[in-house]
């Protein structure tokens, strides 16, 4: 069959092949939903904290009284613990500490997300406003496309999208 129909041959080894390539290329786009789909969560747990308060996490040593439910936001625990690290760190700065860089991230990302001008609870939220105000275009674009795939993974039509 081999000598008799060799484009047969081509053909069957390029379908598996495609095949493999688009298997790959939707678990990659998985794993990407869901990083932003983590960050999303981050982003409500965010607000979630600064604005009601989060009433389970508060200092660590104190545990929940009979009659009250634990936070229903999945992110709140996690980033409780970057809260705290981020309170205390001696080395705070931007691009010092890896935990305290990624709590600027984070809420680079949420000032980026924010539609409150100035009545924003998020720490640090009107800051990074302003800061973007001031950035150069490419990285305007950069954290553009970052939001709107935060935003698109939330919608669940992040893997719809064409990037």
């Amino acid at each position: 069959m081999k000598r008799i129909y060799p484009y047969i041959e081509q053909e069957l080894v390029e379908s598996v092949v495609e095949a493999d390539s688009k298997k790959q290329e939707r678990k990659r786009k998985i794993e990407e939903k869901k990083v932003y789909t983590q960050l999303y969560e981050a982003m409500e747990a965010l607000l979630h904290i600064c604005k009601d308060g989060c009433r389970t996490i508060c200092p660590r040593d104190k545990m929940l009284k009979g009659n009250q439910i634990a936070c229903n936001f999945p992110a709140c625990k996690g980033l409780e613990a970057l809260v705290h690290h981020f309170s205390g760190c001696k080395t705070r700065v931007p691009g010092g500490c890896g935990h305290c860089k990624r709590m600027w991230q984070l809420l680079e990302i949420h000032s980026r997300m924010c539609n409150e001008r100035d009545s924003c609870k998020v720490p640090l939220c009107r800051h990074f406003k302003e800061k973007i105000q001031q950035q150069c275009k490419k990285d305007e674009t950069k954290w553009k496309l970052l939001v709107n795939k935060v935003i698109a993974a939330k919608n669940g039509s992040y893997l719809f999208s064409s990037r």
